[in-house]
């Protein structure tokens, strides 16, 4: 299985490690490194999230 960022999300996803590198040096990327783990682990494991109910 693989993954893309929406490239809208993947704007998002590089401010905010500029906002947690500015916040604290080393921050933003471990901010980003939690991210790409938390991916991993969904990429590993697809069905130990349940599908969320996008009906009204």
């Amino acid at each position: 299985m693989k993954y893309f960022f929406h490239p809208s999300a993947r704007i998002e996803f590089n401010e905010a490690i500029g906002y947690y590198e500015d916040c604290q040096t080393g921050l933003g990327k471990d901010f980003a490194k939690e991210i790409f783990s938390t991916i991993q682990r969904i990429l590993r494991f697809p069905d130990a999230w349940s599908i969320p109910c996008l009906s009204g």
